[in-house]
């Protein structure tokens, strides 16, 4: 009997999980061991276990993390009728399940826990050893009440207060802020990681300038990271476009107007590395070579969304495709091309898939076996 209690929420829950972040993952194992050896890593966490301020900043990405991971469960307790069932395992039974269930999906956090409980060790920090033991004690506890407020509110029907309505009545929202209103309000937690992940690679490479002589090969990288990062915020635009304004391609608008809304979308949503860029411009790196390194940014979104109109990919799918020309553009960087030739050619692919395969594309759903 508890074999199969936990063969199916395993499936359900932990197997899905690791399906649909997959790109996610690629993404830190590219940043985490495609750039930093083994001695350098020891050197971050001795620094963190020294530092509290530094020590901080690695648990607020744990806790990122796990707020990320509770949310997937939070919805899938909620609206998956199997896993409802789970109200009528007995409680102790149950919350052992559920535990296990989340340390699981916690694993990254609790693996380099253990790694910086190990440098701890030899530093001989026991305030360090016993902060990072604690956090990482409450961060596998804490996916529970929700999970059990989930299994006891099912379904929840969503309520729109009177300010909103009144605001909606008032103030129109331009076409360009569409999508960003419906992330805003539906996917706040991958806009929040997506963007927290991606602002904070960037000024991580902007703080190496100073520590090294580097040219703009280490921008371009970080902005390749960057742009993994959005991948989905992508596949949520290409979904949203797709199930939620179905009348759209059937509007009189040229196909130039289409593809530069799409870029004031992509533009906006990339606005927040502009500013870091422009605001902490290396003194080695020209403005204007800055400025294009964002325009290589820009062309990378709007080459994703293109490449999902090429073809129809589901979101698991869609981010394992994203690694090889990842690795593509890392070689054409480090064989130093040019920023102007990378952007213009990335630009260039985008609009000739755009342009080719926009009225083309469709939204396929699985389909489901009847009896």
């Amino acid at each position: 009997m508890m074999t199969a209690l936990w063969t199916l929420p395993e499936k359900l829950v932990v197997r899905q999980f690791y399906l649909q972040n997959t790109g996610l993952f690629i993404v830190v194992l590219m940043l985490g061991f495609g750039f930093l050896s083994s001695n350098e890593h020891i050197a971050l966490a001795t620094y963190a276990v020294h530092d509290g301020f530094f020590l901080a900043g690695y648990l607020t990405l744990w806790l990122l993390y796990t707020v990320y991971v509770v949310r997937f469960s939070w919805q899938l307790f909620q609206t998956s009728d199997l896993l409802q069932l789970f109200r009528l395992v007995p409680p102790v039974k149950r919350t052992t399940i559920l535990y296990l269930l989340h340390f699981q999906l916690l694993m990254p956090v609790i693996a380099y826990a253990g790694f910086m409980l190990w440098v701890g060790s030899k530093q001989g920090t026991l305030a360090a050893n016993v902060v990072v033991t604690l956090v990482a004690v409450l961060l596998t506890l804490m996916p529970l009440p929700f999970v059990e407020r989930a299994l006891r509110h099912p379904n929840p029907e969503r309520f729109s207060g009177n300010l909103s309505a009144w605001l909606r009545q008032r103030l129109t929202t331009p076409y360009v802020f569409f999508f960003i209103r419906y992330l805003f309000r539906e996917q706040p937690a991958t806009l929040l990681l997506a963007k927290t992940g991606s602002c904070l690679l960037t000024m991580g490479v902007l703080a190496l300038y100073p520590t090294d002589d580097y040219d703009i090969r280490l921008l371009l990288l970080g902005m390749l990271l960057a742009g993994a990062f959005h991948a989905g915020i992508i596949f949520e635009l290409y979904q949203f476009e797709a199930t939620q304004l179905l009348l759209l391609r059937n509007l009189p608008v040229s196909l130039v107007k289409r593809v530069l809304a799409y870029g004031g979308i992509l533009a906006t949503l990339l606005s927040p590395e502009a500013v870091l860029l422009l605001y902490n411009c290396p003194a080695d790196v020209a403005v204007w070579a800055t400025v294009g390194v964002w325009f290589f940014g820009l062309s990378l979104l709007l080459l994703q969304y293109a490449f999902l109109l090429s073809r129809h990919y589901d979101r698991d799918r869609f981010m394992g495709r994203l690694f090889w020309p990842m690795i593509a553009y890392f070689l054409l960087i480090m064989y130093r091309l040019p920023v102007w030739s990378l952007m213009l050619g990335g630009g260039i692919v985008a609009f000739g898939l755009f342009f080719r395969n926009y009225y083309r594309s469709t939204w396929e759903t699985e389909d489901v076996p009847t009896n």
